[in-house]
């Protein structure tokens, strides 16, 4: 059985205020180009599940921001969809962005903007983890201590972006923000550790190292 999603015409009327067509199929081009389409799916000349799930998103993600409470959300999930189209992400997210920023009114401006900048932000985070984790496989084949320190705080940002996708989709599981971060400065200790004992470093670089590696002192100052 089917449920029926009633929006309140208030939030419709709003919606419809401020819909830009020009701003809305300059987005659905990009992502088709994305997507590697034609832009027979724009014209809806032809179907696409992808194409048609983020434009779905990019829609819901207008309406969450002009109150549609049942659509609160969308924004996430349309940075979060973004965010997996690698090289295409930072284009793609400037037009929606520009298509968005159309649904910004005079009641809630701030907290709009917030909102789209949230998206946007984690969109751009996911695609820069992306790829640094492709960034790995190359460092993996560089020899020496340069390469091993290179793949080691390479790998560590991907752990600390992660963490802070984490933050950005206010996720409950404390534990797992941890793990992530905790793994993000293990691997920046272990690359100043390859640096330490095989690269001759600076005096400057050892004593860095050796702040940033030495136990947290017990106790506190009265």
């Amino acid at each position: 059985m089917f449920q029926t999603t009633t929006i309140p015409q208030p939030v419709l009327d709003t919606y419809n205020a401020h819909y830009n067509n020009q701003t809305y199929t300059a987005f659905s081009t990009a992502l088709a180009t994305a997507l590697g389409l034609d832009d027979r799916v724009v014209r809806l000349e032809m179907h696409d599940d992808n194409h048609n799930r983020v434009m779905n998103l990019l829609i819901d993600a207008s309406l969450e921001l002009v109150g549609s409470e049942y659509h609160a959300g969308a924004g996430q999930q349309l940075g979060e969809a973004l965010g997996a189209l690698d090289g295409h992400t930072p284009w793609l997210v400037r037009l929606a962005v520009e298509h968005l920023n159309h649904f910004v009114s005079d009641q809630r401006p701030w907290e709009v903007h917030e909102q789209i900048a949230s998206m946007a932000t984690l969109a751009l985070a996911e695609a820069a983890r992306r790829a640094l984790v492709r960034a790995l496989d190359y460092a993996a084949l560089l020899p020496g201590w340069r390469g091993t320190t290179a793949y080691y705080w390479l790998l560590a940002s991907t752990q600390i972006i992660h963490s802070a996708e984490i933050v950005l989709r206010e996720d409950p599981d404390a534990d797992y923000l941890v793990e992530k971060m905790g793994k993000g400065i293990e691997g920046l200790g272990m690359g100043l550790g390859e640096i330490v004992r095989y690269g001759n470093p600076h005096p400057a670089i050892r004593r860095f190292c050796e702040r940033f590696t030495a136990p947290e002192a017990e106790g506190g100052h009265d």
